[in-house]
């Protein structure tokens, strides 16, 4: 059953992607000035622009028992970016040397919440179909990993540990790619009853005796 409220979803999925465009367009006036701050309007821009892509994938919810965990978990992450990447942004500005890693954690929990959301189509479409997908199972465990470094990072940043920006930075790409195996698992999952229920090509059916 589909939510009677996707008018919603499109609305603040437009402001983020408005604002994201707004963010990137300072973040590059910034830089052509030669700006310092250009970094956090730029990073700013990008969590913006994830989470566009994880509100207009809500949209699609519906209130079937299959999904709720993962939109439940996709919103959380989704307030987790916002306000990580508001208080790093603030912090930028304000040439705080922590701001940078509460963007970066910002940015891993939006990958993250576009990644439940994205899990959580596929989750239905797996109970629709009755099938069984393991690259699902790959991104819940890279997403885990990612998660698990962006906490390490993001207290080794506040410590002023020289090693937090590689413990983000590989948050960043190990939920990116959580994103990109749950992706592809919402997609061969999409694929399976389009595949069971084509209609065989002319020439192909067998002929009656």
């Amino acid at each position: 059953m589909r939510r009677i409220s996707p008018t919603v979803d499109l609305a603040l999925g437009t402001l983020f992607a408005l604002a994201a465009i707004g963010f990137g367009f300072i973040g590059w006036i910034s830089g052509i000035a030669s700006n310092s701050a250009s970094t956090a309007w730029y990073l700013a821009a990008v969590i913006f622009g994830i989470l566009t892509g994880a509100v207009l994938l809500d949209e699609l919810r519906t209130d079937e028992p299959a999904g709720r965990f993962d939109a439940m978990l996709g919103t959380l992450l989704m307030l987790g970016a916002l306000g990580l990447g508001t208080v790093g942004f603030i912090a930028r500005l304000a040439n705080n040397s922590t701001g940078n890693v509460w963007l970066i954690s910002g940015i891993i929990c939006a990958v993250l919440a576009l990644t439940a959301m994205t899990d959580e189509l596929q989750r239905m479409q797996h109970a629709a179909a009755n099938i069984s997908n393991g690259l699902a199972t790959l991104g819940l465990l890279f997403g885990l990993l990612g998660f698990g470094m962006g906490v390490i990072g993001f207290i080794a940043g506040l410590a002023a540990n020289s090693a937090a920006d590689t413990w983000l930075w590989g948050g960043v790409v190990s939920s990116i790619v959580a994103f990109g195996w749950t992706f592809e698992a919402e997609h061969r999952t999409v694929g399976v009853p389009e595949e069971t229920e084509r209609p065989s090509p002319i020439g192909t059916r067998p002929i009656p005796q």
